[in-house]
């Protein structure tokens, strides 16, 4: 019954073009072009041309271009609210439809962190594919969260302490902050405490990295003037501390060579890795299957393992 609702849905609006449809939707939510490509993993002209052409098909203007982004019009505002219903009955039928595919064979799009993607995720797809060759798997790396209800993505390892309702899964590891230094040129013993901080130079976090509370803390706890540099990714606060240019703080599955831990911060900082599906998705047999793969890789790799409770 529903995926007949869903079917009359897309013939009453086949006189028109739906993926410029996604592209306004996504542009509505980013409140501007660099985060709707991002979101939808294309390139910002791409998304600038959809916009066009979804307005010229309308013969109305959707937007207003501001200097700090696009802002929606009247018209528009009427489009997102019925638009923004077709497009999650659309997101729906597509998820609906997945969950009857029983084959070990077609597309995975997983979305996860920089770091997770390049130190664990990716290094595991060899294995994978010999074992699943009729799977191929895209890596969509972003800090951001992409929307797994309107299939932006099919999985998410996600380092999250509260993921959300609608999503389904399983918590893959819990991991410890600590303060780090670097190996280079150490002259006198290294800090062991918060005490031990005053007049080292310090690694924070910029306000993007600030939403972690980690980053948040710190930067509460310590003068402004100990902070030397700041950056809003954490493989760059790494490279910084391996450097010796100061002291910052990371999640431990950002141990590498050049850097080393000092001591650990308290334990209500600790990250809780999840690996995460839509409930419509998570009988489909390749999305199981991999969800599984990958789930016993985490927990059995050298660096995460040791933090499985």
């Amino acid at each position: 019954m529903k995926l007949a609702k869903y079917a009359v849905l897309l013939c009453v609006f086949a006189i028109m073009d739906w993926d410029h449809l996604r592209f306004f939707v996504a542009v509505a939510r980013a409140g501007n072009l660099g985060g709707a490509a991002r979101n939808l993993n294309v390139n910002h002209t791409t998304v600038f041309r959809r916009i066009k052409a979804f307005e010229t098909d309308l013969g109305v203007r959707l937007f207003d271009r501001l200097p700090e982004g696009y802002s929606l019009t009247a018209a528009g505002e009427q489009v997102l609210e019925h638009g923004a219903r077709v497009d999650e009955s659309i997101a729906a039928l597509l998820r609906a439809v997945a969950g009857k595919d029983y084959q070990l064979s077609g597309e995975i799009r997983i979305t996860t962190a920089p770091n997770l993607a390049t130190r664990f995720v990716a290094p595991a797809l060899k294995k994978f594919r010999k074992r699943f060759p009729g799977i191929r798997v895209e890596i969509a790396v972003s800090d951001s969260d992409f929307d797994l209800r309107r299939r932006e993505a099919d999985l998410a390892l996600r380092a999250t302490s509260s993921p959300p309702d609608y999503l389904v899964g399983r918590r893959v590891v819990q991991l410890p902050w600590f303060f780090y230094g670097s190996k280079r040129n150490r002259r006198q013993a290294p800090p062991s405490s918060l005490a031990d901080l005053t007049g080292n130079a310090l690694i924070g976090g910029d306000e993007n990295l600030q939403r972690l509370p980690p980053f948040a803390w710190l930067h509460n706890a310590v003068p402004k003037e100990q902070f030397v540099a700041t950056a809003n990714d954490l493989n760059t606060v790494a490279a910084m501390i391996a450097s010796g240019l100061g002291i910052g703080v990371l999640p431990s599955d950002q141990d590498r060579p050049g850097i080393e831990r000092l001591f650990q911060l308290d334990a209500r900082f600790s990250s809780d890795i999840w690996l995460l599906t839509h409930p419509d998705l998570r009988q489909v047999a390749r999305v199981r299957t991999f969800s599984q793969f990958l789930f016993d890789e985490l927990r059995e790799d050298s660096l995460l393992g040791q933090f499985v409770q």
